[in-house]
């Protein structure tokens, strides 16, 4: 059995999207809660942020990679 390699692709690709929005959403929620902390953990968070939003780039930049 052969799996069409357009499809498979396909599939890829919409995984990689959806991670993307995941992160997304997860980035939305992690801002939502920032008007509340203050000092370290403010710091915290937003390490946390930085890091949600690098991981989006890196996956934005994959996407565009595959989409060439």
């Amino acid at each position: 059995m052969k799996l069409k390699l357009k499809s498979k692709k396909s599939k890829h690709i919409n995984y990689v999207r959806d991670h993307i929005f995941g992160l997304h959403r997860k980035l939305a929620t992690e801002a939502l809660s920032l008007d509340e902390l203050k000092g370290k953990e403010l710091n915290n968070k937003v390490k946390q942020i930085q890091s949600i939003s690098s991981r989006m780039k890196e996956c934005k930049k994959y996407l565009n990679l595959v989409l060439i």
